[in-house]
């Protein structure tokens, strides 16, 4: 680990104090365990160093198996990101969360695509974060 613990949660902090998300770990059990496990896997993708939040708080993810190992920055989501979603056909969640994945980081969908699952999930947590 690059990072000890207790420094990469207060980056995890910070990343959400900087998108004014609201992380409610009061709620019903079900959520504090959803909320925890994405928690759990931001923290210690920060404390290996394959995740890190840039000056504006934002979340900067390195692809750790991917051909495509170019770092990828989840710039805070507009409703324009969203409206991406809306491009594509009933049934096609995956399609819909990977054009937004993409309009959050600016790059195309095929990005996503292409990358392996373990780096996959890594970005679904973050965009999750973000959407909770």
């Amino acid at each position: 680990m690059l990072i000890d613990k207790e420094t990469a949660e207060l980056e995890f902090n910070r990343f959400i104090d900087a998108m004014d998300l609201e992380m409610d770990e009061s709620s019903d059990a079900d959520d504090k365990e959803d909320y925890m496990a994405l928690k759990d896997k931001f923290v210690k993708a920060i404390s290996k160093g394959s995740l890190i939040i840039d000056d504006k708080g934002q979340p900067v993810y390195t692809p750790e198996r991917s051909d495509d190992q170019k770092p990828l920055t989840f710039y805070e989501p507009t409703g324009a990101n969203l409206i991406a979603m809306d491009k594509r056909k009933a049934g096609e969640d995956i399609s819909k969360f990977n054009a937004v994945m993409a309009e959050m980081c600016k790059v195309h969908p095929k990005v996503f695509a292409r990358m392996k699952f373990k780096d996959y999930k890594m970005c679904q947590t973050i965009v999750t974060l973000f959407l909770a």
